[in-house]
C-alpha cells in the first residue's frame, strides 16, 4: 500500500468514526491526523488536504457544523457549540423565582415538560394548552420555556410566535389553515428542536388548529420532517373567566388555592374548549393530542407584590435599596397603584413594568 493510499484511509476512517462528535472533535482530530500524515507520509500538507475533503464529502453542510460557533445551528447539547441545551434544572429554577401564584404551572411544566425534554428521542411532539386571564402569565411561561431550551432564549430562530389576529383574522378557515400547515411545517424543516407558540388561538377562524393535528401524533415523518422533538403551546383567553370564577368560589369556601387539583381544572378547561372558542369540536381534543392543559389561577395582591420584587431586583440600583425590606417596601408601593376587582388583579402583573417605572426609574440611583 502506498503512502498516499494509507494517509487517506486512515482519515477516512477516523472521520467514520467521529461522526457523532462534536465539532470541535472534529477540528482537533482534523490537526492530530494532519500532524500524523506531515511524518508518516509524503507531501504531508497533500494528504491533510485529503482528510480536509473527505471530512466535508462524509458529514455534508449539516453534519461540518464550522459556522455554528458564530451562527445558531439545530446542535443538542451543553458546550458551546451546542444551541438548544433543553435545561430542565434552568427551568425548575426560572419557574420557581419568576412564576407567581401558579401551582399547577409549575407542577406540569417541572414534570411533564421536564421529562419530554430529558427524552432523547420521544414519541411524539410535547402539546399544550395555556389559558388565563390577561396577565397571568401566558406569554411569560412561554418565554421561560425558550430561555430553558435554547442558548439564545426568546430570541431563538427556533422558536416561531404565531399570532391570531396577525394575518389570520382576515383569512376565511381554508386559507387560514393552509397558511398555518405551511408556516408550521416550513418551521420544524429548518429544526426538529423547534417551538411552535400559537398566541390569541381563540381568534384564529374555527377549526384552523385542525391544520396541525396530523403533526401531533406518533408519526415518524411527515412529508420528510419529523415533528416528534417540537413542543407547541396554544395560548388563549377562552376558559379565562371559567378559571377566575371557579377559583374565586373555591376562595370563597375558605379553601387553599394551592390545594385546587390538575384534574378538577383540565375538566373545566376542556369543557369550555370543547364547546366554544378554538378547539371547538376539534380533532385535538377528540383524539386525545394534547399532552397537558394549564390553567393559569388570577392573582392577588401577594402574588402582584411578588413580581413587582422581581422586576426590581432585576435593576442595576434596586430602586436605591440595599436590603431586601426596603425592595418590599417599593413592590408595595408599586402594588398599590394596581386596579383590583375584589381578590384579583384586573390585569395580573402585566402594568407591573410601567408602575415601576414611576417608583424607581431604570438607569439612575434613587437617593431614600
Amino acid at each position: 500500500m502506498s503512502y498516499n493510499s494509507f494517509c487517506y484511509k486512515l482519515c477516512l476512517n477516523s472521520t467514520l468514526h467521529r461522526r457523532e462528535r462534536t465539532t470541535m472533535d472534529v477540528l482537533r482530530g482534523f490537526l492530530l491526523l494532519q500532524a500524523i500524515s506531515s511524518i508518516l507520509c509524503e507531501n504531508g500538507y497533500f494528504n491533510g488536504y485529503y482528510f480536509g475533503a473527505a471530512s466535508a464529502m462524509y458529514f455534508g453542510m449539516d453534519h461540518f457544523k464550522v459556522p455554528c460557533y458564530s451562527f445558531e445551528c439545530c446542535t443538542v447539547g451543553g458546550g458551546k457549540v451546542h444551541w438548544i441545551r433543553n435545561d430542565v434544572g434552568k427551568l425548575e429554577s426560572l419557574l420557581k423565582e419568576k412564576l407567581f401564584g401558579q401551582h399547577i404551572a409549575n407542577k406540569i411544566l417541572t414534570r411533564q415538560l421536564g421529562a419530554f425534554l430529558l427524552d432523547p428521542r420521544p414519541e411524539k411532539p410535547f402539546v399544550l394548552h395555556i389559558s388565563g386571564k390577561t396577565g397571568t402569565g401566558k406569554n411569560h411561561i412561554s418565554n421561560l420555556i425558550a430561555q430553558a431550551r435554547y442558548f439564545k432564549g426568546e430570541a431563538s430562530n427556533h422558536v416561531l410566535k404565531i399570532i391570531g389576529t396577525h394575518k389570520y383574522s382576515t383569512l376565511d378557515a381554508d386559507k387560514a389553515r393552509v397558511l398555518l400547515k405551511e408556516e408550521v411545517s416550513e418551521h420544524v424543516k429548518k429544526c426538529k428542536h423547534a417551538l411552535v407558540i400559537i398566541d390569541e388561538s381563540e381568534k384564529l377562524p374555527e377549526g384552523t388548529l385542525n391544520a396541525i393535528s396530523p403533526f401531533l401524533d406518533k408519526n415518524v415523518a411527515i412529508d420528510g420532517v419529523d415533528y416528534r422533538n417540537t413542543i407547541f403551546i396554544l395560548l388563549s383567553n377562552t376558559a379565562g373567566n371559567a378559571i377566575k370564577m371557579f377559583t374565586d368560589a373555591q376562595l370563597e369556601k375558605g379553601r387553599n388555592r394551592d390545594d385546587i387539583t390538575v384534574l378538577e381544572m383540565e375538566n373545566l378547561i376542556q369543557e369550555h374548549l370543547y364547546n366554544s372558542g378554538e378547539l371547538k369540536h376539534s380533532s385535538l381534543i377528540s383524539r386525545y393530542q394534547l399532552d397537558a392543559f394549564i390553567p393559569l389561577l388570577p392573582l392577588e395582591r401577594r402574588h402582584v407584590q411578588q413580581c413587582a420584587e422581581e422586576q426590581l431586583n432585576q435593576r442595576r440600583y434596586k430602586c436605591g435599596c440595599e436590603t431586601s425590606a426596603c425592595v418590599s417596601t417599593r413592590a408595595n408601593e408599586i402594588a398599590n397603584q394596581i386596579d383590583f376587582s375584589g381578590r384579583f388583579s384586573r390585569s395580573g402583573c402585566k402594568k407591573i413594568l410601567t408602575k415601576a417605572n414611576l417608583v424607581c426609574p431604570l438607569d439612575r440611583k434613587i437617593e431614600l
